[in-house]
């Protein structure tokens, strides 16, 4: 499963509990998109991303909130398990 698809199923998931859609506009280039994975709501791992990889929720009617900015190897967690968030995913750099 691409993590398009991830990302899809999430917005998709987050419309119907949160009765909107909420756009990031922070993505990540689609030849980066293979370098991290086992996204969830509140983590992610940077695999092999050579300058970084960050973990994202998108909020409704709120600014998005971004984890640390972790190298190859390390996980990308939210501080918080957020209110109201409608999506989420992972950023390379």
């Amino acid at each position: 499963m691409s993590i398009k698809n991830v990302v899809l199923g999430a917005v998709v998931l987050g419309s119907v509990v949160g009765g909107g859609i909420a756009v990031d506009t922070v993505t990540a280039p689609e030849a980066s998109a293979a370098c991290y994975g086992s996204v969830t709501w509140t983590k992610g791992k940077n695999n092999s991303c050579g300058n970084g990889a960050r973990h994202w929720n998108a909020i409704r009617n709120a600014p998005s909130k971004y984890g640390k900015w972790v190298g190859r190897g390390a996980i990308s967690q939210q501080t918080a398990c957020w209110a109201n968030a409608v999506s989420y995913g992972m950023t390379a750099r």
